[in-house]
C-alpha cells in the first residue's frame, strides 16, 4: 500500500511540474534585448541621487548645509561651501561629492534636504571599470539631474 502512494504521489507531482512547463512554453516571451531596448522603468525608480538646478537661473538649490551628509548613514556625501573673502559662508557649495560606490539609495539624503534641491534620478546604468568613476562631483551631479528624469520621494510619497 506505501509503494503504491508513493507511486501516486510522484506521478502527480511529475504531472504539475508538466503542466507549469508546458502552461509557460504557450505564453509569448518577454525577452527585453538589453541595452538596444530599455525596460520600462516605474516614475519614481531610485538611481543616483542628484543636485536640483534651478531652471530659470541655471544654479543649484544646494546651499551646503550639510544636512544631506549628516543623514548619509554610510558617509558616501562630502559637501563644503564657498568661503568669501571676508571669510563668512557663502549659501553654495564649493565642494560636493558622492561616493557611489558605497551608497546605499537609500534617499534619506533626499528627505533630509530642506531646499528641495536633491532628487533621486533613474540614471542606474553606471558599471564601471575604475571604482574611482563612481566618484561624482557637484557638475556631474547637476548634469546627471538635467539628464534624467528624477523625483524627490519624501516620506514615501512622489513630490
Amino acid at each position: 500500500m506505501g509503494l503504491l502512494a508513493d507511486l501516486w504521489r510522484t506521478v502527480r507531482s511529475f504531472a504539475a511540474g508538466h503542466r507549469v512547463t508546458f502552461s509557460e512554453m504557450l505564453r509569448k516571451p518577454m525577452t527585453i534585448r538589453y541595452p538596444t531596448e530599455k525596460p520600462p522603468y516605474p516614475k519614481g525608480i531610485r538611481g543616483i541621487p542628484s543636485l536640483k538646478v534651478n531652471p530659470e537661473t541655471g544654479d543649484l538649490n544646494c546651499t551646503a548645509c550639510g544636512l544631506c551628509a549628516r543623514a548619509c548613514p554610510v558617509n558616501v556625501i562630502a559637501v563644503e561651501p564657498v568661503i568669501g573673502p571676508d571669510g563668512k559662508r557663502k549659501q553654495y557649495p564649493a565642494v560636493y561629492q558622492l561616493d557611489y560606490t558605497r551608497c546605499l539609495v537609500c534617499n534619506l539624503c533626499v528627505e533630509a534636504c530642506p531646499f528641495d534641491s536633491l532628487e533621486m534620478s533613474d540614471y542606474t546604468e553606471l558599471a564601471q571599470y575604475d571604482s574611482a568613476d563612481l566618484v561624482f562631483n557637484r557638475d556631474q551631479l547637476a548634469e546627471i539631474w538635467k539628464r534624467s528624469h528624477a523625483v524627490r520621494i519624501a516620506g514615501g510619497e512622489k513630490l
